[in-house]
């Protein structure tokens, strides 16, 4: 289901901060159970790409799964890698937002102002996280 439709359908994107591979399974099927459908696991969390990774490979494919705080282009391909569908920024950066949407995944950048807010719909955000 696309990410937006989920959105609109939840309301509320579970965000996993600090929580170690060894737990996030149990963790995400938790959530799961509890109606979530969007899991976010920053990327300064302890091996967060070990925890997308194994939390992708145990949830449905219903279920999407992604990084948050994710700040370049390398980190966006290394979250793509280990399955990740799903990547949020806190900030606003175009080539991060461009090649996230040119792997097919689904990228919601951090704006402050109504300029970054248009500059990334411009460039392919699925939606945005206004601070």
């Amino acid at each position: 289901m696309p990410f937006n439709t989920l959105l609109q359908k939840t309301g509320l994107v579970a965000i996993l901060r600090g929580v170690k591979p060894d737990e996030i399974v149990a963790i995400g099927e938790k959530l799961y159970a509890a109606g979530f459908r969007l899991i976010e696991i920053p990327m300064n969390s302890p091996e967060a790409l070990q925890s997308i990774s194994l939390l992708r490979d145990a949830l449905p494919k219903d279920c999407l799964v992604g990084a948050g705080t994710v700040l370049s282009v390398e980190q966006v391909v290394a979250v793509k890698e280990a399955g990740g569908q799903i990547i949020v920024m806190p900030h606003c950066d175009t080539a991060v937002i461009r090649r996230a949407r040119a792997l097919g995944m689904y990228c919601a950048p951090g704006v402050a102002t109504p300029t970054e807010a248009f500059a990334a719909i411009e460039h392919g955000a699925n939606a945005i996280k206004l601070f």
